[in-house]
């Protein structure tokens, strides 16, 4: 009796988005925008395999720890910037 070998195990994992130079030039860009008149934007990021979006009005921006604050309503978050996708 012959053994029928066991089919290799694939992760199927999706790969988050890739972004250029350009597009974390744009982004930097939109937020010191945001922050220094304080426009209300909407801002993507990617987590965990899913994106999320997020609208406020953004408080502070600290590059030394890669946080940003923004305020949504009566309500303080922060968000990681390596996370962000896109800012519109």
């Amino acid at each position: 009796m012959a053994a029928i070998p066991k089919p290799k195990d694939t992760k199927k994992s999706v790969a988050g988005p890739k972004l250029t130079e350009y597009d974390f030039l744009e982004i930097g860009e939109k937020i010191s925008d945001a922050l220094e008149f304080k426009n209300e934007v909407e801002i993507t990021t990617y987590q965990r395999k899913q994106h999320e979006k997020f609208v406020g009005i953004v408080k502070d921006a600290d590059g030394q720890k890669g946080v940003l604050t923004m305020q949504i309503g009566y309500e303080d978050i922060k968000i990681n910037m390596n996370n962000i996708v896109s800012v519109k």
